[in-house]
């Protein structure tokens, strides 16, 4: 068979998993980063990263109040690190305003949170070394759902031998 993995697909499950996980068994890493991201927030940012600090605590980030609309990062989970830039943190806290997010359980924000933790994952247009591919289908396959992103597209498609040739026209 030939199998077809894609790489973002795959990156975000990982992520994903890794992070639910940590949330579940309350173990997490964080990373010092230095200097602190300082993130200059509308209001409404400032009402929704404070009503889910804890969720944001629980899987690794460090945030301190840095002023009266400015909160510094001090430190990111240990699988956002070296892509956690300002961008990606305020989406993260601005796409926990959707209204259909309103009344949900914690477990249901964490799960939110672990979802958004998708958006630090390698693009699909990025060049992995050979190591790092190795390392990225070696962590898919020991999750216990490797065959989808936590959005539901696929991670990894084969093909057999057969439907090859039959691509190619070898055989009818």
């Amino acid at each position: 068979n030939l199998y077809i993995i894609d790489q973002h697909a795959a990156h975000e499950r990982v992520l994903y998993e890794k992070t639910l996980e940590g949330l579940k068994t309350r173990e997490y890493t964080s990373q010092n980063i230095s200097p602190p991201i300082i993130l200059e927030l509308s209001m409404k940012e400032v009402e929704l990263l404070n009503s889910h600090m804890d969720s944001f605590a629980r899987i690794g980030f460090e945030i301190e109040n840095f002023g009266p609309d400015s909160y510094a990062v001090c430190a990111v989970p240990d699988n956002l690190f070296g892509i956690a830039k300002k961008e990606l943190l305020t989406e993260m806290i601005d796409s926990l305003s959707d209204e259909i997010y309103t009344g949900l359980t914690p477990d249901m924000i964490d799960e939110k949170i672990a979802s958004m933790s998708c958006k630090a994952a390698v693009k699909g247009n990025m060049r992995l070394s050979a190591a790092e591919a190795d390392a990225l289908i070696g962590e898919l396959l020991e999750l216990e759902n490797p065959y989808h992103c936590p959005h539901g597209r696929p991670t990894i498609i084969s093909m057999t031998k057969r439907e090859l040739e039959k691509k190619f026209k070898r055989i009818v």
